[in-house]
């Protein structure tokens, strides 16, 4: 019988693919290198197997959603390894997720202070990714996928270099992305192709290093929240209808795009006044 290492080394590519794929190979091997499990075969797991080493982990003061992407990346290879008929169940794992939804958005002074820190660092290229983010809304994934031809997903810019196209997204859909004066100028700042400055390393070293300057005590700072500071933009202060803000996010449901429109009291104040905004 294979180990859980063997079996993803050679079958992991069917379920991830990319940079997941890198990373979700690394956490299966920090999983098996724990005890003895990089020799336990893959038929002998125990649910009790893999909360001893979430409870490891998390004894590491790692925080719970880092728990739970180590959850899911034991899991999906799990299940991957039941498709296969290579074992004939997976452990049932009752592992409670955290509330993956943002609860929050980058105010105006906040998203001055990231331009701030890094248009005076080692990653300048970080405010430009920062600003595609905050004003296309765009994942970190799509934003790579311009002009590169290496992921899953594409991104290509039209003639007039007004919208990005985007093809075979996280939901499947395919979609076209306004690019606003300053997403256009952050992208040339970018060559036109932000992959070419990426490294997986320097960007969350990056991350890391804005968090400890700006954001020392949020827990929920992240890339992502560019996200939801564009969802929040487009509705709250540029009144840009729910069924629109979607169609740029790329959301399948408006259930979803309201999770991502967070309250902003001072664009609520000029509402209130009656104040153009």
């Amino acid at each position: 019988m294979k180990t859980l290492l063997e079996f993803t080394l050679e079958n992991g590519h069917i379920i991830w693919h990319d940079e997941h794929l890198k990373i979700s190979k690394t956490k299966i091997v920090r999983f098996t290198n724990f005890r003895d499990f990089k020799t336990k075969a893959l038929d002998t797991y125990l649910p009790k197997d893999i909360y001893d080493f979430l409870d490891h982990l998390k004894s590491q003061d790692l925080s719970d959603s880092t728990l739970n992407r180590y959850t899911a990346a034991i899991s999906s290879i799990m299940k991957l390894a039941v498709d296969n008929e290579v074992i004939t169940h997976a452990p049932k794992l009752r592992w409670k997720p955290i509330n993956k939804s943002r609860p929050r958005f980058f105010t105006e002074k906040e998203v001055g202070c990231i331009h701030d820190f890094y248009g005076d660092s080692k990653w300048p290229w970080m405010e430009d990714m920062f600003i595609l983010g905050i004003e296309t809304g765009m994942r970190k994934g799509e934003i790579l996928a311009i002009n590169n031809q290496d992921g899953k997903t594409k991104g290509t810019v039209s003639e007039d270099g007004r919208f990005v196209h985007l093809t075979n997204t996280k939901n499947g859909n395919d979609r076209s992305v306004p690019l606003v004066q300053e997403a256009r100028e952050a992208l040339a700042r970018l060559n036109n192709r932000p992959a070419d400055f990426f490294r997986h390393k320097a960007f969350y070293d990056a991350l890391a290093a804005c968090k400890d300057e700006l954001f020392r005590h949020d827990s929920h700072f992240c890339f992502h929240i560019t996200r939801h500071t564009c969802a929040t933009v487009l509705i709250n202060k540029k009144r840009v209808p729910d069924l629109a803000a979607a169609m740029i996010l790329g959301h399948t449901s408006l259930a979803t795009t309201k999770k991502y429109v967070h309250e902003d009291t001072e664009s609520m104040m000029s509402m209130m006044q009656g104040e153009r905004l």
